[in-house]
């Protein structure tokens, strides 16, 4: 089974998500996040920021709303 992790540039799901891909790049289809906008990042304190994956053996997309990510992921071949 492999996962498709999804989560936002909030706080930290970017770097649980790498943490876990990077240990277990056989069990992680892709990740996917989702941008959030100026004023949903202040609700979330912030947001981090895009990190450079260009080493990962995952793929990474990321999309400010779930349209563009579902079109990456029809690019990738996952829907």
């Amino acid at each position: 089974m492999r996962w498709l992790l999804i989560g936002d540039n909030g706080q930290h799901d970017e770097a649980i998500y790498s943490g876990f891909a990077s240990e277990n790049p056989d069990k992680v289809a892709a990740i996917a996040i989702r941008q959030l906008s100026v004023s949903e990042s202040v609700f979330a304190g912030g947001h981090s920021e895009d990190g450079d994956h260009t080493a990962s053996k995952v793929p990474w997309i990321y999309s400010p709303d779930g349209a563009g990510m579902a079109k990456q992921l029809t690019m990738l071949g996952m829907l």
